[in-house]
């Protein structure tokens, strides 16, 4: 399915950078494009939060975004076949910022992307949770900590004692499969972005990730394709959000 460029890649559009996006092992970066030129087939947008260098190293490199097509959320991508740094960039209000133009080749074309890098949560962007695990309910906040969330899978911190007594959570082990109660909260809105359940398998568990927690990796198993476009959203605002407050500080 192709789509018009015209349509999807406008300013003020936030969009994702995806290195290697054909690869085991894509990477993601947010950003907000600033200007457009379909007859030089390029487009000018902000450095992400950890910008591009010239010793960023990568094979494959392409521009994506979501977009409506037919009552459907797809995420539309272009291919970027090269890229110029513009440290000096000058924006609508006159004020200045680094900025990348990446000179891109049609068509655009619908995307999908199974991994990307985990997102930090923030105050304004978290998760709370509830686990099932053998037989047993956790609940965020009392029994664990969401540290960071991916498309794929999600880490969390978990204390090693509660109350001065160990937390029975503690004894998770690889390969463990666990059902996990979602809820997306973005503290801008006053009701959860969304909720729905996940279940995932323990890939790593670190019990000396400090003296007073362990780490455990999960890979996410069963999301839904629904359920997977609303964490999409959910992690594409996050990093967008951000993005800008980077951008107030720093200017």
């Amino acid at each position: 399915m192709s789509f018009k460029i015209d349509g999807i890649f406008v300013p003020s559009v936030g969009v994702d950078l995806v290195f290697n996006m054909n690869s085991l092992n894509p990477v993601s970066q947010s950003s907000i494009i600033y200007d457009t030129d379909f007859q030089k087939n390029t487009i000018t947008i902000a450095q992400p939060i950890v910008p591009i260098t010239k010793k960023t190293s990568f094979d494959q490199l392409h521009i994506t975004t979501i977009t409506q097509s037919l009552q459907n959320t797809v995420r539309a991508g272009i291919e970027c076949i090269s890229f110029e740094f513009l440290d000096q960039y000058r924006l609508a209000n006159q004020t200045i910022s680094k900025a990348l133009a990446l000179r891109y080749k049609l068509p655009v074309m619908e995307t999908n992307i199974r991994s990307a890098f985990r997102l930090p949560l923030s105050r304004k962007h978290t998760i709370k949770a509830k686990i099932l695990y053998k037989q047993t309910e956790y609940y965020t906040a009392k029994d664990f900590g969401i540290r960071d969330i991916s498309y794929t899978g999600m880490g969390l911190v978990i204390p090693k004692n509660k109350a001065a007594v160990p937390n029975p959570l503690t004894t998770i082990n690889k390969a463990d499969i666990i059902a996990i109660g979602v809820i997306l909260v973005d503290r801008g809105e006053e009701k959860p972005v969304g909720t729905f359940p996940v279940k995932a398998i323990v890939v790593r568990v670190n019990k000396n990730y400090s003296a007073s927690h362990i780490l455990a990796g999960l890979k996410i198993t069963e999301m839904g394709q629904e359920n997977e476009i609303l964490l999409n959203r959910f992690i594409h605002n996050a990093q967008i959000d951000e993005l800008k407050r980077l951008r107030t500080k720093n200017n």
